[in-house]
C-alpha cells in the first residue's frame, strides 16, 4: 500500500486576516474591523488591476496529483507503430 495518502502534511501558518476572523465578533474592536476592511480592499485593488495573487510555497503543494502514484490509474504502454502511416495533409475525405 502506498503511504503517500496517510502522510500529513502541516497546515500553512495563519495570516493576520485569518486570525481577525477566526476572533469572536462581540471581542473586535473598531481598529480590528478597519484592519479587515483595509485587507479586503487591498485584495480587491489587486483584482481589479488584473495582479495574480499567487500562492507562497507554504500554501501548498504546487505539483499536480499523479494517479499513477497513488495506484489509482495503471501506466499506460507506449503505442507501438504497425504499418504505414499516412503522410497527407490530414482531415476527413469525402
Amino acid at each position: 500500500m502506498n503511504n503517500l495518502l496517510n502522510t500529513l502534511i502541516a497546515p500553512p501558518p495563519p495570516s493576520e486576516l485569518d486570525e481577525l476572523i477566526s476572533r469572536d465578533p462581540s471581542d473586535l474592536s473598531a481598529l480590528d474591523i478597519d484592519k479587515i476592511i483595509a485587507l479586503q480592499h487591498q485584495h480587491r485593488a489587486k483584482l481589479a488591476s488584473g495582479t495574480r495573487v499567487r500562492k507562497t510555497k507554504d500554501e501548498g503543494p504546487s505539483e499536480g496529483v499523479d494517479l499513477t502514484k497513488l495506484g489509482l490509474l495503471s501506466a499506460a504502454p507506449m503505442p507501438t507503430q504497425s504499418g504505414p502511416t499516412s503522410t497527407s495533409g490530414g482531415g476527413m475525405r469525402r
